[in-house]
C-alpha cells in the first residue's frame, strides 16, 4: 500500500504539469490561429474599402444631376441606363422570386425525399456554376432569336430579364430551401396539433418565421443581377434610344449601366472615356448601396409587422 501511495504521489505532479503544458500550447495556437484570421479578415476589408474609395475619389469630381438626367454633347448620360437597370432586375424579381418560393415549399415540404428530389438538388447546383456568358448565348439563341435564325423577342430588356431569371434561379432556390429547413420542426408540429393544414403552416408559420433569411437572398440576388453584364450583352442590348427610353414596353432594347461601363472601357471610343466610365461606375456603387439599404430597411418594416414587433 505505501509502494503503491509513493508512485501515487509521484506521477500525480508530473500528470497535472502535463495537462497544465498542453492547455497553455493550446491557449497560444488559438491565440495565433485568431489573430491570423482577424488579420486576413482585416487586409480583405482594406483592400474593399481601397478599391471603392478610389473609385468614389475619381467618380464623385465627374458625376452630378446633369451627368444623369441630361445628355451633354457626346450623349453619354445615364439617364436610361440607370431606368434599364432597375427595370430588367424588377422583371426578372417578378418572375424569378415566385418560381423559386414554390420550388422550394414543394422540395421542403411536399415532395418525398429521393432520387427525383436529389436530381433536382444536384440539376439546381449545376446549373449555378454554369459561367454566365454561357447563360447570355443561350438567351441569344432562345429569346432574342429563333434559334440563331430570325427574331423572336429580338434585343429586348424581357429577353435580358428572362436570362437573368435562368442564371440566378438556381442560386435563389437554394437560398429559399435552406431558409425554410432550418424552421424547427417543433413550428410545424405545434401548427398541425392546432389543426392548421399544410397550407396554412406553410403560409402563417413557415414563411413568417424564414423571412429575413429569404428577403437576405432576394437581396443577394438583386446585387448579383445589376452587376451581371455577360448574360445582358447579348441579349438586352448595348444601347438606349434617348428619345423615350422611359418606357414601360418590356420589348424595347436597353444597355443597363454595367453594359456601358464596359464599353466604356472596351472601346475607349466616347470622348472623355475614362471620365465618363468613373462617373458610371461611381454611380452603381451609390445606386447599389442605396438599393440593398433600401431593400433591407423594407424587410425589417414588414417582418416587424408580420411578427408583431412595435420597436
Amino acid at each position: 500500500m505505501g509502494v503503491v501511495a509513493g508512485r501515487a504521489d509521484v506521477t500525480t505532479p508530473s500528470r497535472a504539469n502535463k495537462r497544465v503544458r498542453l492547455r497553455a500550447r493550446a491557449r497560444f495556437w488559438d491565440r495565433v490561429v485568431t489573430g491570423t484570421l482577424w488579420g486576413v479578415a482585416i487586409a480583405v476589408v482594406a483592400v474593399l474599402a481601397f478599391i471603392i474609395l478610389y473609385l468614389l475619389a475619381k467618380g464623385l469630381r465627374v458625376l452630378s444631376w446633369q451627368f444623369i438626367t441630361q445628355a451633354n454633347v457626346q450623349s453619354s448620360f445615364d439617364g436610361p441606363e440607370v431606368f434599364n437597370t432597375f427595370y430588367i432586375i424588377a422583371l426578372a424579381l417578378l418572375i424569378c422570386i415566385p418560381f423559386s418560393m414554390c420550388a422550394a415549399i414543394y422540395l421542403v415540404e411536399y415532395a418525398r425525399q429521393g432520387r427525383f428530389t436529389r436530381m433536382v438538388r444536384f440539376a439546381t447546383e449545376t446549373l449555378a456554376g454554369v459561367p454566365s456568358i454561357i447563360l447570355g448565348l443561350f438567351g441569344f439563341l432562345i429569346f432574342v432569336t429563333n434559334f440563331g435564325q430570325g427574331t423572336r423577342l429580338g434585343y429586348s430588356r424581357l429577353a435580358g430579364a428572362l436570362t437573368l431569371v435562368i442564371l440566378n434561379l438556381p442560386v435563389l432556390l437554394s437560398v429559399f430551401e435552406d431558409a425554410l429547413r432550418k424552421v424547427p420542426t417543433e413550428l410545424r408540429e405545434a401548427s398541425s396539433a392546432l389543426g392548421a393544414s399544410k397550407l396554412q403552416t406553410v403560409t402563417r408559420v413557415l414563411i413568417p418565421t424564414a423571412f429575413p433569411s429569404l428577403i437576405t437572398g432576394v437581396i443577394l440576388t438583386a446585387g448579383k443581377m445589376i452587376g451581371e453584364t455577360a448574360a445582358l450583352i447579348y441579349t438586352a442590348g448595348g444601347s438606349s434610344s434617348i428619345n423615350g427610353w422611359f418606357s414601360l414596353n418590356p420589348l424595347t432594347a436597353g444597355d443597363t449601366l454595367t453594359i456601358k461601363l464596359y464599353q466604356l472601357q472596351a472601346e475607349g471610343i466616347t470622348p472623355n472615356a475614362a471620365q465618363v466610365a468613373a462617373g458610371t461606375a461611381t454611380l452603381l456603387i451609390i445606386l447599389l448601396l442605396a438599393f440593398n439599404l433600401g431593400l433591407r430597411w423594407a424587410a425589417g418594416y414588414i417582418n416587424k409587422r408580420i411578427t408583431g414587433h412595435t420597436r
